[in-house]
C-alpha cells in the first residue's frame, strides 16, 4: 500500500513536470511566432502573440523585453517602459534592456531616469557606440554640454562613419565657445551624408552666429535646395540677403518662409532663429536571437 502511494506521488510529480515543460514549449512557440510577425512588420499581431507567451510564462524576461520594444515601435512609450522595467526585474544584468529603457525614458522626457539606465548599460557593456550617442544626446538635453561632448567624442572615435554622432557633437559644441569645433563636426556629418538638409542648416546657423554671412548663405541655400520646407532657412536667408542689400532675394526668401510656415506638415516647417537640431538616437538595441526566444 505504501509503495502504491509513493508511486502515485511520483507519477503526479512527473505529470506536473511534463505539463510545465509543455507550457514552457507553448510559451516559446507563441514568443517565436511574435518574433516572426515583428520581422514582417505586423506589430499588432506580434504583440498579441508575445502577450500569450507571457500569460503562459510570467517570468519570461525576453518576452517582456520584446513586448516593450514592440510598444515602443507603436509609439506607446509609457507601456514600453512598463514592459522593459519588468524585463529588467527578471534580468537586471541585461545591457540591451537598460539601453532600450533609457532610450524610452528620453522619449518620455524623463532625462535623469534615462541617463541612469544608459549609465547602467555602459557599465555592463563598455564603449557601446549607441549608448554613448544616447548619453551625449541626454546630457545635451540637460544643458551639460561638456559632458555631452565627452560622450559624443568617444562615439565618433569608435565609429567615424556615422553622421548621427557627428551631428550631435556639432550641436553640443555649438552651445559652447568651440564654434570651430562645431563647424568641423557639421562638415564631417555633411561629408558622410551630403543630402541631409538639416546638417547644412546646422552649419549655416553656426556661420551666421560667427558673422560669416557668405558661408552661411551658401549652406542655407544648400539646405533649402534639398528641403524647401525648412522655414528657418528661408527666414535667415531673408535677413542675410537684406543685410547684403539684396532686396529682391530677401523678399522672395520671406515669402517662401511664410509658405513653408503654413505647411500642412508642422514637423518640417522650422521656426525662425531655431536652434541647431540633431538626429535623435536610434535607441532600441537588439539581443541575439535564440530558439528559446531572444529578441533579434
Amino acid at each position: 500500500m505504501r509503495m502504491t502511494r509513493v508511486g502515485a506521488i511520483l507519477g503526479l510529480l512527473g505529470f506536473l513536470a511534463a505539463a510545465g515543460r509543455a507550457g514552457a514549449d507553448e510559451a516559446a512557440g507563441h514568443y517565436n511566432l511574435g518574433l516572426q510577425l515583428k520581422r514582417q512588420g505586423k506589430n499588432v499581431e506580434a504583440i498579441a502573440a508575445v502577450e500569450k507567451a507571457i500569460a503562459l510564462r510570467p517570468d519570461y524576461a525576453a518576452a517582456y523585453f520584446t513586448l516593450g520594444n514592440l510598444w515602443r515601435g507603436q509609439g506607446d512609450y509609457p507601456r514600453a517602459a512598463t514592459y522593459l522595467e519588468k524585463s529588467l526585474k527578471l534580468q537586471p544584468g541585461d545591457a540591451a534592456g537598460h539601453a532600450n529603457l533609457g532610450s524610452v525614458y528620453l522619449r518620455l522626457k524623463r532625462v535623469d531616469d534615462g541617463i541612469r539606465e544608459l549609465d547602467a548599460a555602459l557599465a555592463l557593456k563598455a564603449d557601446d557606440y549607441e549608448t554613448l550617442v544616447s548619453l551625449g544626446f541626454a546630457h545635451r538635453q540637460k544643458g551639460n554640454f561638456p559632458k555631452a561632448i565627452e560622450y559624443l567624442k568617444k562615439a565618433t572615435d569608435l565609429k567615424k562613419d556615422d553622421p548621427m554622432a557627428w551631428t550631435n557633437l556639432g550641436v553640443a559644441r555649438s552651445k559652447t565657445d568651440d564654434k570651430e569645433g562645431a563647424i568641423a563636426a557639421f562638415k564631417k556629418a555633411i561629408e558622410l551624408a551630403p543630402n541631409d538638409a538639416q546638417s547644412h542648416f546646422n552649419l549655416a546657423t553656426v556661420y551666421r552666429r560667427m558673422r560669416q554671412p557668405d558661408e552661411a548663405i551658401k549652406e542655407y541655400e544648400a539646405a533649402i535646395a534639398l528641403d524647401s520646407h525648412l522655414a528657418g532657412a528661408h527666414y535667415d536667408l531673408g535677413i542675410l540677403y537684406s543685410q547684403q542689400k539684396r532686396p529682391d532675394e530677401a523678399l522672395g526668401a520671406f515669402k517662401k518662409f511664410l509658405a513653408a510656415s503654413a505647411s500642412d506638415d508642422p514637423a518640417r516647417a522650422r521656426t525662425p532663429k531655431s536652434a541647431s537640431r540633431a538626429w535623435k538616437p536610434r535607441g532600441l538595441r537588439p539581443r541575439n536571437e535564440a530558439g528559446s526566444g531572444h529578441d533579434a
